[in-house]
């Protein structure tokens, strides 16, 4: 077992930048709005991000819930042909909160972007797995795949909204950018429920995408999605009204620049 460095996340997106730049100049990489894929997030490139994230880590984003000091360090094997964690079952939401000082509240993430602030509450009961594997994501505590080997990293930071349908859902969590791309592993089924207004769910084709995954801006929403948690939607919503291509990207990238997560009183 190696212990793994934590790389950073400029780095990281540096990288996915100049893959992007080399295949959209070869290959002329159409964008296919959200599909999941077992890819890892060297497989496939798009403007995943790379950007100056604007947060001000002196203060707490999250004013009355205790601040994150940081995920603790993981031992796992970066070359490990499998997912280094075994069954997804066995990450649960201790190993994905490890570091995170003991306290009770609601499981709350803010999605901070470039035109505003999301708050979710996720949903621990309804979908353990799901929310589980955010959070890890989140924080920089459940390893995903990068160029054939797993990292530690904060995921979603610097990714792209890639898919927005006004009175449907906006997508994110792709690390291309394109739609295609994931954390190298699928999530299983957990729940069918309906989508209302403000709905967080994993986006999914076959099998429930590892990253990627839809905030609900509209109503019809088909339930065949894992729903994890419920999210205000005034910046949704602006996100969703913006101009975008035929093929539902926005004309203007959109990014997720940091996501938090912390536990929080009852409102």
């Amino acid at each position: 077992m190696h212990r793994a460095r934590r790389e950073s996340s400029t780095h990281f997106f540096e990288e996915l930048m100049v893959r992007a730049n080399v295949i959209f100049l070869i290959a002329g990489l159409t964008m296919v709005a959200c599909s999941s894929s077992t890819s890892d997030a060297g497989d496939a490139s798009g403007d995943a991000g790379a950007v100056d994230s604007g947060i001000d880590d002196s203060t707490n984003p999250l004013p009355g819930c205790p601040r994150d000091p940081g995920p603790e360090v993981m031992d796992f094997d970066p070359t490990s042909v499998a997912d280094p964690i075994g069954d997804l079952s066995t990450f649960t939401m201790e190993k994905a909160l490890a570091g995170y000082p003991k306290s009770g509240g609601v499981l709350t993430a803010l999605i901070t972007t470039d035109l505003g602030p999301i708050r979710c509450e996720l949903d621990e009961a309804a979908a353990p797995m799901s929310v589980a594997n955010f959070v890890g994501l989140a924080r920089g505590t459940r390893p995903f795949k990068f160029s054939g080997a797993w990292r530690l990293q904060r995921f979603y930071d610097g990714l792209l909204w890639h898919r927005i349908v006004p009175g449907s859902v906006i997508v994110s969590g792709d690390p291309t950018g394109t739609g295609n791309g994931g954390p190298g592993y699928m999530l299983r089924s957990e729940n069918r429920v309906a989508e209302s207004l403000g709905t967080l769910a994993t986006s999914e084709m076959v099998m429930p995408s590892g990253s990627q995954f839809h905030i609900v801006v509209g109503d019809g929403v088909p339930a065949k999605f894992n729903v994890f948690g419920k999210c205000d939607t005034a910046t949704a919503l602006a996100i969703a009204a913006l101009p975008r291509t035929e093929a539902d990207r926005p004309l203007k990238d959109v990014h997720i620049r940091r996501v938090h997560i912390a536990r929080c009183p009852k409102k």
